[in-house]
């Protein structure tokens, strides 16, 4: 593992406390996002499928359940604390049986051709190589198969990322600082780049929007900052 990738899990590692402090115990209470790449995708029963970047268990566990118990979902992340909360809540949920594998997705420790659909929420901005994350994906990927990316857009068209980091350094008289790594990818085109430098073919890109609707703010807003400010909020009291 080359040094790039030692901090990113190092820094993955550290943030896994709040993720899986927050992570809901079963399904999300939002799986907008999940079903998006599942029908983005067009997963069907059936099909191995391989969820990079799989986290605390979002979108695997939606992708088990439409698989229906006809084929295969392996979870796949940095970090072994966020795929151990992701088998708790498969569990939890009653998901067909999933694997859960800890690799670095510029490294995957699969097969070629082992795969017939592989999904990517949020992921892809994170790899000091991109294109060679990519280009792995594709290694896995059978000829024929498919992936699916979803990536943020733009920093300022996000208010929920913006609001609460703006608020945060000014409660800490900080400078904002520049645009999160999250972001950098949000510009239209620079997917599409990525994955034709990385050899695939018949690339569409799409713009998804999206307008949450929260039923209880302060746990929304709570989750979030602990999240993302976990370390600054612990040097504060009550």
């Amino acid at each position: 593992m080359n040094d790039e990738n030692q901090i990113g899990q190092v820094h993955w590692q550290t943030r896994s406390a709040a993720w899986t402090a927050t992570a809901p115990q079963g399904l999300s209470t939002d799986d907008t996002f999940s079903r998006m790449i599942i029908e983005g995708a067009d997963i069907r029963p059936g099909e191995r499928v391989l969820d990079l970047a799989s986290g605390t268990g979002d979108p695997a566990l939606n992708i088990a359940l439409a698989l229906d118990g006809n084929g295969s979902v392996t979870a796949c992340d940095l970090t072994p604390a966020m795929l151990a909360k992701a088998r708790e809540r498969s569990v939890n949920v009653g998901v067909p049986a999933i694997a859960f594998v800890a690799a670095d997705m510029t490294a995957l420790p699969f097969a070629d051709d082992s795969f017939d659909c592989i999904t990517c929420r949020f992921g892809l901005m994170f790899p000091a190589d991109r294109v060679a994350a990519a280009r792995e994906a594709l290694r896995v990927l059978r000829p024929g198969g498919r992936v699916a990316y979803v990536v943020w857009g733009p920093y300022e068209e996000n208010p929920s990322f913006v609001a609460l980091r703006r608020v945060v350094a000014a409660v800490f008289g900080e400078e904002e600082g520049p645009m999160p790594q999250r972001h950098s990818l949000g510009a239209p085109g620079l997917l599409t780049e990525i994955l034709d430098a990385a050899g695939f073919v018949d690339i569409e890109e799409r713009e998804l929007r999206y307008r949450r609707p929260v039923a209880d703010l302060d746990d929304y807003i709570g989750r979030a900052l602990r999240r993302r400010f976990m370390e600054k909020l612990d040097t504060l009291d009550a």
